[in-house]
């Protein structure tokens, strides 16, 4: 399998914890300490995903759901996931949305990484090819945007082109890194700079309508793999338990707003406008997409996590010995659970 990445002429790339330095620098302050101000703590929380994914985040953040459980949650958008990760490791950040792939790779780098809510495991993409690609032979020789080794992109092109009986190596297919979310992949399909690339549910189908042909479809299959991982490290989870837990709560909480038809307007409108979707019959298809994959107790599937571990050794083999079991902890959900706290939150709505 071929690999490459745009490349910058004359210019050195810095490692990812500079690159999240100057990124940090540039847009926002971030804070390194735990500081409480009055009810409230400050806590810093960030993601490279910009996908319909993020949707109980921006719901939770639009109804004021992590002030309620005490958290004043400054929020940033980081290019890669793997700059989040600097970030995590650093503790310049207490709580991130990473793809469950990073979250191995970090294991497998010795990072005390864990993840504690595990929000979509249904596959719900489509691998969008250019008007010209009609059918999967056309992808030879030609280039499938990634964003980057062991993303969540990498991983379900390898399963797309696995489902469509190609082996990218033999059909000279490159896979081609484009840092950055999932829109700066949809910008590198428009302008021609990338053949191929998967995109989630209603986004997918959204380009489909608009020439981009779907040449795998998951939705259809039902396969699951584990996706928008909230991750911390060991070390913040044990100093600020109460953190993290106001970040479950408020996700949970979410969730069960989302997932409230009564709510359907309001959360149309909050995807409609961080995925910049000016139709609303689009909205509403995203919409649709979120409330059937949504998991309603996010907790990790270790059998599911495992899957991903096999394939994220073909891509990375280094992560190898990570044990899986090591970068999981559910207790935080677990308890919210054994506590009635998750049942009556879905009473409520």
């Amino acid at each position: 399998m071929q690999a490459g990445k745009m490349k910058k002429s004359g210019r050195r790339t810095a490692g990812p914890a500079r690159r999240f330095a100057l990124l940090a620098a540039v847009t926002i302050l971030l804070l390194a300490v735990w500081v409480p101000t009055g009810a409230q703590t400050r806590t810093n929380f960030a993601s490279s995903v910009t996908s319909e994914s993020m949707t109980p985040m921006w719901v939770a953040r639009e109804r004021g759901l992590f002030k309620k459980h005490g958290l004043e949650m400054q929020y940033v958008v980081i290019p890669r996931s793997p700059l989040a990760v600097a970030a995590l490791v650093a503790g310049e950040i207490d709580a991130a949305i990473i793809g469950a792939g990073h979250l191995i790779s970090a294991g497998g780098t010795g990072a005390d990484l864990i993840g504690v809510a595990n929000f979509f495991q249904k596959l719900d993409y489509r691998l969008n090819a250019r008007p010209e690609i009609k059918k999967p032979e056309d992808l030879r020789g030609k280039r499938i945007a990634i964003s980057g080794p062991g993303s969540t992109s990498h991983l379900v092109s390898m399963l797309g082109l696995q489902g469509l009986g190609i082996d990218a190596t033999q059909a000279k297919i490159t896979l081609l890194t484009i840092p950055g979310t999932e829109m700066n992949r949809r910008l590198a399909l428009e302008s021609g700079s990338v053949d191929a690339t998967t995109l989630r549910g209603a986004i997918g189908d959204l380009y489909g309508n608009k020439g981009y042909n779907v040449l795998y479809n998951f939705k259809s299959i039902g396969v699951t793999l584990p996706q928008s991982i909230l991750a911390t490290t060991r070390r913040t989870a044990a100093a600020k338990p109460q953190v993290i837990d106001g970040y479950v709560k408020a996700m949970i909480e979410a969730i069960a707003v989302l997932l409230d038809p009564a709510n359907k307007e309001s959360v149309m409108r909050i995807i409609a406008t961080n995925l910049r979707l000016s139709n609303p019959a689009d909205a509403e298809e995203a919409y649709h997409a979120v409330v059937n994959s949504v998991e309603r107790v996010p907790y990790s599937n270790l059998e599911s996590m495992k899957r991903l571990h096999r394939l994220l050794v073909q891509v990375n083999p280094k992560v190898a010995d990570v044990r899986v079991e090591g970068v999981l902890d559910n207790s935080f959900v677990s308890k919210l659970e054994a506590s009635g706290y998750i049942q009556s939150v879905y009473k409520k709505n």
